[in-house]
């Protein structure tokens, strides 16, 4: 039998069946049980046929047609690593539906994992999943919201607006009642209500304010340009990748170091992007930045050393 006609063969049981086994292949075209394995892992390379490892199963997704839907190899390791890290991310409560997802988009030809997304420490899921099916809700029907906030004990009114996930925590973007935009631990909110009162914003100046901050201390005001030294044993990663926001390379010296640029949207959150390149940079400018990370690390040795 040519491969033209057994894949034909293949595609009709396929599309008359929920799903054939190896055992309905070797049936209907009258091979052995390991040819018809073969014929249907070599079937798993076309878009739209999956494998249940369960089931020991193929099967058509639902509503499958070609148009615009073919997926890459390259493309279907990075989607296979992006769904890894997503079941890191949330953990039990939602890795069976991420499961599902997976098995739908892709198929036993991409089973082996090539691509692999580091997990990052994060708040365990199930702390939070209660708030965050809260807030998924509010977020979705537009609707004001109050609540207690640990941190500080004070009580809040705000338009929920996006649920971001940051550097091992998840956090709740919201608008408060002067419209700016503020974020909160959804680790430390509790007693979440709706006000029953609805909300519209302008949500392409909102994106715009996330996107730019680059990390989860998004800051309505002004941002703030910092200079920095880098030394020449950090100097080629700052080359090689963006890890500041709005970075810019101003001055590349003889003996490898270089000065930047970058933005940050307030004093911590300068520090904060400046500590991990300890002790390989120096902060030039401005004043307020520089006194703030000098006092920083002045507390941090004081401490040390009691």
């Amino acid at each position: 039998m040519n491969k033209l006609y057994i894949a034909l063969k293949l595609i009709k049981l396929l599309n008359e069946n929920r799903y054939v086994t190896s055992t309905m292949v070797a049936d209907e075209l009258g091979v052995s049980l390991r040819t018809a394995q073969r014929y249907l892992s070599d079937m798993s390379y076309l878009p739209g046929v999956c494998y249940s490892d369960e089931k020991h199963q193929w099967y058509l997704t639902e509503h499958y047609g070609l148009h615009e839907s073919y997926l890459k190899q390259d493309e279907l390791a990075v989607l296979s690593g992006l769904f890894d890290y997503a079941e890191n991310i949330l953990q039990d409560e939602y890795s069976g539906m991420l499961t599902k997802l997976r098995k739908k988009i892709i198929s036993a030809s991409n089973r082996q994992n090539i691509i692999q997304f580091m997990k990052a420490d994060s708040v365990g899921f199930d702390k939070v999943a209660e708030n965050f099916t809260l807030l998924e809700n509010y977020i979705l029907k537009k609707q004001v919201i109050t609540f207690d906030y640990l941190k500080n004990d004070k009580t809040y009114e705000v338009k929920p607006y996006r649920l971001i996930y940051n550097d091992g925590f998840w956090y709740l973007a919201a608008l408060n009642k002067q419209d700016s935009l503020r974020k909160f631990g959804l680790d430390l909110m509790e007693n979440i209500k709706s006000s029953n009162e609805t909300f519209e914003i302008a949500t392409d100046v909102i994106d715009a304010e996330i996107s730019q901050a680059n990390n989860i201390f998004f800051d309505p005001h002004k941002k703030i340009k910092v200079k920095c030294l880098l030394k020449s044993p950090m100097a080629g990663y700052i080359k090689r990748k963006e890890f500041f926001p709005f970075q810019q390379i101003l001055e590349e010296n003889d003996n490898g170091d270089i000065t930047i640029e970058f933005q940050a949207g307030s004093l911590i959150e300068s520090a904060k992007l400046c500590l991990q390149w300890l002790p390989y940079i120096k902060i030039n400018s401005p004043e307020a930045v520089k006194n703030y990370f000098a006092d920083l690390l002045r507390n941090s040795l004081d401490l040390q050393e009691k």
